[in-house]
């Protein structure tokens, strides 16, 4: 009987839990084997009092405050609106706030939109798409068709056309996704976009397509927005010529960024939902679970700005490893110490696809 009243009671009070304790517990998630709601209690709730079953305990003496007050206020903080609320709770929740944003983005006009979900198993910023093993691709692509569903739902009416890098890709998702809510091309076709196409979604093209992207923008007519789902059209190759890339770099600054979770190699995330800014999080150190955030800018953080915010975060090259030669040692030991820090948002954005 004990037993079943500290389950009841258990229940009762998860249920009465706040928003933000709720998404605490699904943060913290992640870092378990198994990507499970409530696998870990953060410090805040194992505060919290649990209802006592020994009927022979002491009632409460006027005016003494009632038991686990102070640990409640102690907590209080963890359990109040953090900055990295913002950050969704999973994959599905992610493609939800992307296409959220995405369509208000295109409510107030704006008809060259870019959406970056980077699941690190599943992307590399130099090759793009990486299919490390058999599945791999189909949950690429399963991306995508969660987005335009969105896309769908939050647009009735309105006709919606995929666009996918090659003509294989584009016959075997039309093939295997008979009840799709949109419809199918390819780059590679003369005529990808009909006429009577309102919202255009390039999904993940690659460098090769970049002139094909760039043509399909060009004949969109007034009314027909153009969205580009986890592009890479910059290879970075040593072949291509500047006047090519300052082409590219024309064309991509005329998209706005309406969603991004991008992470930075192994220490955190730049991300980024339209209207906001741009926000920088790394892992919260006195919070496991949680993320805090460093940074916030108006435009996309990258490059020496970057790095100085990062090493702002983590304390400044004056954190590192003492004894260096010529003065190294402070810059040597700040490198060292983000070789060597957990990769908890990266752990986070890979159990977003599990």
């Amino acid at each position: 009987m004990a037993a079943a009243l500290v389950q009841a009671s258990a229940a009762s009070a998860a249920a009465a839990a706040p928003r933000s304790d709720r998404r605490l517990r699904c943060r913290a998630a992640p870092f378990s084997s198994s990507w499970r709601p409530a696998a870990r209690r953060s410090a805040a709730q194992q505060q919290l009092p649990r209802a006592s079953t020994n009927d022979s305990e002491q009632p409460q003496q006027p005016g003494q405050p009632p038991a686990g007050e102070e640990e409640q206020q102690a907590g209080g903080a963890a359990l109040g609106p953090r900055d990295d609320d913002v950050l969704p709770d999973s994959l599905t929740g992610a493609l939800e706030d992307a296409s959220r944003a995405t369509v208000e983005a295109l409510e107030r006009g704006v008809d060259r939109c870019v959406v970056e979900i980077l699941l690190p198993e599943l992307w590399d910023p130099l090759s793009g798409p990486v299919y490390a093993e058999e599945g791999d691709q189909l949950r690429f692509w399963k991306l995508t068709r969660r987005f335009l569903e969105n896309l769908a739902e939050l647009q009735p009416g309105k006709k919606i056309r995929a666009v996918y890098p090659d003509v294989g890709v584009a016959a075997m998702l039309k093939n295997q996704w008979t009840d799709a809510a949109f419809g199918f091309a390819s780059l590679n076709d003369r005529r990808p976009v009909a006429a009577e196409d309102e919202i255009v979604v390039l999904a993940a093209p690659d460098p090769q397509g970049a002139d094909d992207a760039m043509r399909i923008s060009q004949q969109l007519a007034e009314g027909q927005a153009l969205v580009m789902f986890n592009p890479r059209l910059a290879s970075g190759d040593v072949g291509v010529g500047l006047s090519v890339r300052r082409m590219r770099d024309s064309f991509l600054n005329r998209f706005t960024t309406t969603y991004s979770l991008r992470p930075i190699a192994d220490v955190g995330s730049v991300f980024r939902r339209y209207p906001g800014m741009w926000q920088v999080f790394v892992q919260d150190a006195e919070l496991p679970g949680r993320y805090k955030l460093v940074a916030e800018r108006l435009s996309r953080p990258g490059g020496e700005a970057l790095d100085y915010i990062l090493m702002e975060a983590f304390g400044g090259p004056e954190g590192g490893a003492e004894g260096g030669q010529g003065g190294q040692g402070g810059a040597t030991g700040f490198i060292n110490q983000l070789g060597l820090t957990i990769s908890g948002l990266q752990r986070f954005m890979r159990s977003l696809s599990q």
